[in-house]
C-alpha cells in the first residue's frame, strides 16, 4: 500500500433519512421508500455482494415511522445502525411536528449546550427504543458539530463521530462551521475545538472524517458516488495513501444519503437508470478498494483500530 500502511480500512456512511424532492425538501407527503425499498432491496445487497459493512445512520424521522423500525429490524447481513441529527426535529425547542414538506437548516451546534445534549439524548433514547441497545456511531445534520456536540456525544456513551468534511466550511443562518483546517485521518479531537487532534485519553471519542481530497481553486473532490466517478474515487484512494503513508492504518470513509438511490428523492438520480448507476459506481469503487487488500468495517469498529492498545 503505502510506505508504512499496514491496513487500510474502508466505512461507509450513511445518512438514512425520510425521501426527499430534488430540491433537498422532505417529500410531502411523507415517503421512506428509501428506507423500506433502499435499505432491503438495494443498499444491502449491493454492499453484501462486495463484503462491505456499511453504517446507516438513522434520523429522528426514520425511528419515529412504525414502518421504517421493522424494517430496520428485519434487515438481514453485516451493517451497523447510528445516528443522524437534524436538531428542529427534536426536543427540547423542537421546531416542527410534521415534517412533510420542510427544511432543516439548523445546525445542531447552533444551541446552548444543554439543550443540545438533551436532543442528542433523547434521539439515543429514541434508538435505543426502536431497535433495543444504544448507538455508538454518530453525524451531525448538515455536518454542523462542535467540541461540544462531540463532548456530549462521549457522555452519552458514542465511540465515533463522522460529522468533519475536511477542506471544508459550512455556512447556515443560525452557526457556521469550519473544518478547513481539520485533520483527513481518525483523529481524538481536543476538548474544545473540533477541528484540533488532542492526545488520546482514555474513552475520548475518535473523529472519523469524511473523505475528500483538496483541489486548487476548486471545491474538494468527496469520495462519494454522483460526486465522483469510479476512476476519480480511486484517485482519492490514492492520495490519501501517499500523503499518509507514514501511518499504520489509513481510513477511507464513502457517505452518502439513502435517498441518493431512489430516483427523484434528492437533487442526484432522477432516472432509474441513474440510480442503478449510483449503485455500479459504489459497488466498482468498494471492489477496486477491496482488491488493493481493504478491511470494510462499520463506523465503530474503527475506534479500535485507532485507540492505543487495542482499547474496545
Amino acid at each position: 500500500m503505502g510506505n508504512s500502511v499496514e491496513k487500510m480500512v474502508v466505512s461507509v456512511s450513511i445518512d438514512t433519512e425520510c425521501d426527499h424532492d430534488p430540491r433537498w425538501i422532505r417529500s410531502d407527503p411523507l415517503a421512506f421508500e428509501s428506507i423500506l425499498d433502499g435499505l432491503p432491496n438495494r443498499l444491502q445487497p449491493a454492499f453484501e455482494a462486495v463484503g462491505a459493512i456499511p453504517t446507516y445512520l438513522l434520523t429522528v424521522e426514520v425511528l419515529e415511522d412504525p414502518d421504517c423500525v421493522k424494517a430496520l429490524n428485519a434487515l438481514q447481513g453485516s451493517f451497523e445502525y447510528g445516528t443522524h441529527l437534524h436538531a428542529a426535529f427534536i426536543e427540547p425547542e423542537k421546531k416542527f411536528h410534521n415534517y412533510a414538506g420542510v427544511d432543516s437548516p439548523d445546525f445542531q451546534c447552533a444551541y446552548e449546550a444543554d439543550i443540545e445534549f438533551q436532543k442528542l439524548e433523547n434521539l439515543s433514547n429514541l434508538f435505543k427504543e426502536a431497535l433495543g441497545y444504544p448507538p455508538t456511531s454518530f453525524r451531525a445534520g448538515r455536518y454542523g458539530a462542535s467540541a461540544n456536540s462531540v463532548n456530549s456525544l462521549q457522555r452519552l456513551g458514542y465511540k465515533v463521530d463522522t460529522s468533519v468534511t475536511p477542506h471544508m466550511k459550512w455556512q447556515e443562518p443560525n452557526a457556521q462551521v469550519d473544518f478547513r483546517k481539520a485533520p483527513e485521518q481518525p483523529y481524538f479531537p481536543s476538548l474544545d475545538t473540533l477541528s484540533r487532534p488532542q492526545s488520546y485519553t482514555s474513552g475520548r471519542i475518535l473523529e472519523v472524517p469524511v473523505t475528500v481530497k483538496p483541489r486548487l481553486f476548486r471545491d474538494p473532490r468527496w469520495f462519494r458516488p454522483w460526486f465522483a466517478s469510479v476512476e476519480q474515487m480511486k484517485d482519492i484512494v490514492r492520495y490519501q495513501l501517499k500523503k499518509h503513508s507514514s501511518q499504520q492504518v489509513l481510513s477511507i470513509n464513502m457517505m452518502f444519503h439513502s435517498m441518493e438511490v431512489i430516483e427523484k428523492a434528492s437533487p442526484y438520480p432522477q432516472t432509474k437508470d441513474e440510480a442503478e448507476r449510483f449503485i455500479d459506481d459504489m459497488q466498482a469503487a468498494l471492489q477496486w478498494c477491496a482488491d488493493e487488500g481493504a478491511e470494510f468495517v462499520g463506523l465503530s469498529d474503527l475506534y479500535s483500530h485507532f485507540a492505543p492498545n487495542n482499547e474496545s
